[in-house]
């Protein structure tokens, strides 16, 4: 009996999403209102354990996106909804507008599948998916522009494609940028991070504000701006201000918020 009690535990653990090669410590990963650290996810409004150390992490509000070589794990409000086959090892992960993850060869949309599309970025929008290569930005099948660009980013209205400038769609206005943007996060304003620091810039690319520091990374939930310096999470207000800590309430997790490996559902065949 307590044979096949160990058995069955070692087979269940098996059905996690397993990393490629053992954890090491590493910088956390930023995400929208906080960090996860190893397996430890710690957001506002927002505390839960990964089965293991997740490489690619994405929040929007409820929803959080734990990317695994194979397996795809969706959170809402805390609590694990799907855990979905994916077909490779991801690149990137996007929650927002709507969630995507990037494979070396394809992208792939929950609930639509597989998009036969080799980006090095992409967004999924109302609009449709939009996907950078080497030669452009493409919307789907149809190209908007050449050019080499880095990333994406999106709010509302505008879709950017950052690259020496930052090309605004759907009006196809380039906006100029005040240095090497390695961030951006897209609101009523348009917030750039560079290697000087973070830049407050509006719509057209006219300075509005500025603050100085090694930063790593830019998330926001339309509120605050969450940043990370030496590895520490700084949380900014929309002016670039720090923001103070009586700004939060804090949020305690039910116990079933930490998910533990066993609790998992066994990963699919993708065909």
């Amino acid at each position: 009996m307590r044979a096949g009690l160990v058995a069955l535990s070692l087979g269940l653990a098996a059905c996690a999403p397993q990393p490629q090669t053992p954890p090491t410590p590493t910088e956390p990963i930023l995400i929208e209102g906080g960090v996860v650290e190893g397996r430890l996810v710690r957001a506002i409004g927002l505390q839960l354990a990964l089965p293991s150390p997740a490489p690619l992490v994405a929040r929007s509000g409820e929803t959080l996106l734990a990317a695994y070589p194979f397996q795809l794990l969706i959170y809402q409000n805390g609590f694990i909804r799907e855990s979905l086959p994916l077909p490779g090892v991801p690149t990137f992960v996007r929650a927002k507008p709507l969630p995507l993850v990037g494979l070396a060869d394809r992208l792939y949309v929950p609930g639509l599948g597989t998009l036969l599309y080799k980006a090095k970025d992409a967004l999924n929008t109302k609009e449709g998916v939009y996907w950078l290569d080497d030669e452009g930005i493409s919307l789907e099948r149809r190209r908007l522009a050449e050019g080499r660009f880095n990333f994406l980013a999106a709010g509302e209205r505008h879709v950017y494609a950052f690259g020496r400038e930052a090309l605004r769609l759907p009006d196809r206005t380039w906006v100029p940028l005040p240095g090497v943007v390695r961030a951006a996060v897209v609101l009523e304003d348009l917030y750039v991070l560079t290697p000087e620091g973070l830049f407050r810039l509006s719509p057209e690319g006219l300075r509005l504000g500025f603050r100085a520091g090694a930063f790593s990374g830019l998330q926001t939930d339309g509120v605050y701006l969450y940043t990370l310096e030496a590895g520490r999470l700084v949380t900014l207000r929309l002016n670039l201000d720090v923001a103070s800590r009586s700004a939060f309430t804090a949020w305690a997790p039910a116990r079933q918020n930490l998910v533990s490996p066993t609790a998992l559902f066994a990963s699919r065949e993708v065909r």
